[in-house]
């Protein structure tokens, strides 16, 4: 009812809370959950936007008469962090807890050679994708795919077969909502859905579920998340610095990676050209730059090809649905599993990482702020 207090505000508390401030990822998990779809996304700014033409900018019709649909899909909205712990995990993150809750950390790779050499670093979450298909676990995966325009930057994607998720493997480094392309599934009525996607996404994962929207609680069956601590502007990197000041053919790249660096491996003669991270960092996407969460902290489980076990992925299972995932697809063969701590580097970096990562949060300095978070120090920000 009008006037009456909520938990949530509307869109207008999510502009000026989250969108306004900087704290937006870009994530599109308020377009995806809006009933009313008067929300849109803007591509050269990553941002949410309000379409009425009934309402001022900031502000909605359908808000006013008290939906909160948007705010409770939000994963940086208010007490965001606790309420997902809360939900999924049954308390809260603590301070000593910089990569988040989880039950069990592995190293797995996939046992098919097509899905292996497909992927990214493991080709884990390829295996994990394939087998909730062809499992009936899933109808459709939201994933990101090469753009069709654009050569080299990511568009999401909705993935229903063995050779979607095969196609649509590896990294990008430039952003993708995935979850846009829930409004493809739903259109295409499919109705159990799995979602990929960088902390900011995965996170999705906790608000539904903490914040009862109950729709898309029922609809995402897995979250896959992708250690992440950046994505760059395609206009910035890939066209400004590789294709423009380097001279390199964006149809020209196979593979791009970052270990330690920006990879790209040259489709025409194999060579790998390095790039050091320093130079990449003032094209970083201004999304990123005060997200707290480096390891997905709020996923069924995290992945990530860190460390010095080449072939294998980092994998973090954090919920009890993500070690049923991860146990059936192992006993279904697609997936070979071995101790995380066989590879104490990995462990070590992402535990550094993610402390890093943390400093980004801004100190609100009221309880809005995640538990354990500092204030940004920019003499260490990444």
């Amino acid at each position: 009812m009008p006037g009456e207090e909520r938990a949530y505000g509307q869109w207008k508390e999510l502009f000026h809370e989250v969108v306004s401030t900087g704290l937006c990822t870009g994530c599109a998990a308020c377009i995806m959950a809006c009933p009313r779809d008067v929300l849109n996304y803007e591509r050269s700014t990553f941002h949410p936007f309000n379409i009425e033409d009934s309402t001022a900018f900031d502000d909605c019709i359908h808000g006013q008469r008290g939906c909160d649909i948007c705010t409770k899909a939000c994963p940086r909205f208010r007490a965001w962090e606790v309420e997902c712990d809360t939900s999924l995990f049954g308390r809260a993150r603590a301070a000593n807890e910089p990569a988040g809750i989880f039950r069990d950390i592995y190293l797995a790779r996939a046992t098919d050679s097509a899905t292996l050499n497909a992927g990214q670093d493991g080709g884990l979450v390829s295996a994990l994708l394939i087998w909730g298909l062809e499992s009936g676990k899933i109808d459709c995966a939201l994933v990101s795919k090469l753009s069709d325009e654009r050569p080299w930057d990511a568009e999401p994607f909705v993935a229903t077969s063995r050779e979607d998720v095969l196609a649509s493997a590896g990294s990008r480094y430039t952003y993708s909502a995935n979850p846009l392309a829930m409004k493809e599934a739903e259109a295409r009525g499919l109705r159990n859905v799995a979602l990929v996607g960088m902390g900011c996404q995965s996170s999705i994962n906790g608000t539904v579920n903490a914040r009862n929207v109950a729709k898309y609680s029922r609809r995402i069956a897995f979250t896959i998340g992708l250690l992440c601590s950046k994505s760059f502007t395609y206009e910035g990197l890939m066209q400004g610095k590789i294709a423009t000041e380097m001279g390199i053919p964006l149809d020209d790249i196979s593979k791009v990676n970052v270990k330690g660096k920006f990879q790209i491996r040259l489709r025409s003669t194999g060579e790998e050209v390095d790039i050091p991270l320093k130079q990449c960092r003032p094209f970083t996407r201004e999304g990123c730059k005060q997200c707290p969460d480096f390891a997905a902290e709020h996923a069924d489980i995290s992945t990530g090809g860190i460390g010095r076990s080449e072939g294998w992925t980092l994998t973090i299972v954090r919920t009890e649905r993500g070690a049923e995932w991860l146990r059936a697809a192992a006993d279904a063969g697609l997936v070979a599993v071995k101790p995380g701590v066989d590879d104490p580097a990995a462990l070590a970096l992402m535990h550094k990482l993610a402390v890093a990562q943390r400093r980004r949060w801004p100190d609100l300095g009221s309880a809005l702020a995640a538990p354990g978070v500092v204030s940004p120090d920019p003499e260490t920000q990444t």
